[in-house]
């Protein structure tokens, strides 16, 4: 018999929650499983806006699940009462799918929603967005989305639509020509007067940085993103994530004196090391991270950020070059750019011009409550 259960936010009651792809993907040669005990901390942590947990049974065994939750600042930002659905796995049943996504509408519903969109990340961030439509060949580059073909059919059989696309574009670095860039970088920089440094984070000039980042991405933040504009501390937040993978030869900041007014960050593919680790740091797996995490050959490039009086000024293309080549000089052969949004028409256009292919899609749904 099919039933759902709802779960308390804490990391007894979500472990079998986390656990669940583990028993789905198993023997899929694609999915990269996340460090477990890192899940269990992230989605227990208090939250300030309302979320909730579903586990859908089989008799005993976990064999779906969903996040629902609302992020208010973001419907304040956009006038709507919509809530949003992350972390959907099932096993390879319609009615598994159909009991999940049901709960989940059902609660949004009650809280007031009048629509639902996703799947987004848990804490809806652009760092990993939709479903995989297009592009199964070979495992997800870190942060972005993993599933099977059938969650596609599955969410259109409930009732989603298409919300938005979203393009992850491929490049091999040793088919770019970097002379391309190289003469224009120096005559931008100074007609323009801009200079390009790398991010080296210290105890000391840690906050200043932050708060330049932020600066640049809350003066940069496209109107058109269905994303709340970051404040400091939610760029502070972000960052004590993501800190253990950020390397500073692929993350660099462009000032006009001392304004910031660009910011770039790539991070090298963990997931070609968090594969291998299997989701545990012990016994064995912290070992494996330090003897694999320099030996990883691709990065995903997911901030690009220039303030609006500096943009079509060569800012893009400088901090391009220095990431570009402080990449090559730790061994990166690949990159890929992503993820951006389908009505981004001018990002579209300078990755493509930049030699970059489109291989994969991820797409967000939606649907009236």
């Amino acid at each position: 018999m099919i039933r759902v259960e709802i779960l308390e936010p804490t990391r007894a009651a979500l472990r079998p929650f986390v656990m669940l792809p583990f028993s789905l993907f198993a023997d899929d040669p694609n999915w990269v499983p996340m460090l477990i005990g890192a899940q269990l901390n992230m989605l227990s942590a208090p939250q300030d806006d309302p979320r909730r947990f579903f586990l859908v049974y089989d008799d005993e065994k976990p064999v779906a699940r969903v996040m629902a939750g609302i992020n208010q600042k973001l419907n304040e930002k956009l006038g709507e009462k919509c809530g949003y659905i992350s972390l959907f796995e099932c096993a390879q049943r319609p009615d598994y799918a159909r009991a999940a996504l049901d709960a989940a509408c059902t609660y949004l519903r009650e809280m007031g929603m009048e629509k639902v969109m996703g799947p987004c990340a848990p804490n809806q961030d652009d760092l990993t967005k939709g479903l995989l439509i297009q592009g199964y060949e070979g495992p997800p580059v870190m942060l972005n989305a993993y599933n099977p073909p059938y969650y596609v059919e599955y969410f259109e059989k409930c009732g989603f639509r298409k919300h938005r696309d979203h393009f992850a574009y491929y490049m091999r670095m040793d088919e770019f020509d970097l002379r391309k860039v190289e003469e224009i970088v120096p005559r931008a920089k100074q007609r323009f007067g801009f200079r390009v440094e790398h991010v080296r984070f210290t105890k000391e000039n840690e906050g200043k940085l932050l708060r330049d980042i932020t600066r640049v991405i809350q003066e940069a933040f496209p109107p058109e993103w269905e994303l709340s504009v970051p404040t400091y501390e939610d760029i502070a937040k972000e960052f004590k994530l993501l800190r253990r993978y950020y390397r500073p030869e692929m993350t660099v900041i462009a000032y006009a004196g001392n304004r910031p007014i660009g910011f770039v960050a790539a991070f090298p593919d963990y997931n070609q090391v968090l594969k291998k680790m299997k989701g545990r740091l012990l016994p064995i797996g912290w070992l494996k991270y330090l003897f694999g995490k320099n030996k990883i050959n691709g990065c995903r490039c997911n901030m690009q950020f220039v303030v609006p009086e500096y943009q079509l000024k060569g800012v893009n293309t400088a901090m391009f070059y220095e990431a570009f080549t402080g990449a090559q000089r730790i061994g990166i052969k690949w990159v890929e750019g992503s993820t951006v949004d389908e009505t981004n028409v001018a990002s579209i256009n300078n990755t493509e011009k930049a030699g970059s292919h489109l291989y994969r899609i991820y797409r967000q749904y939606e649907k009236e409550l």
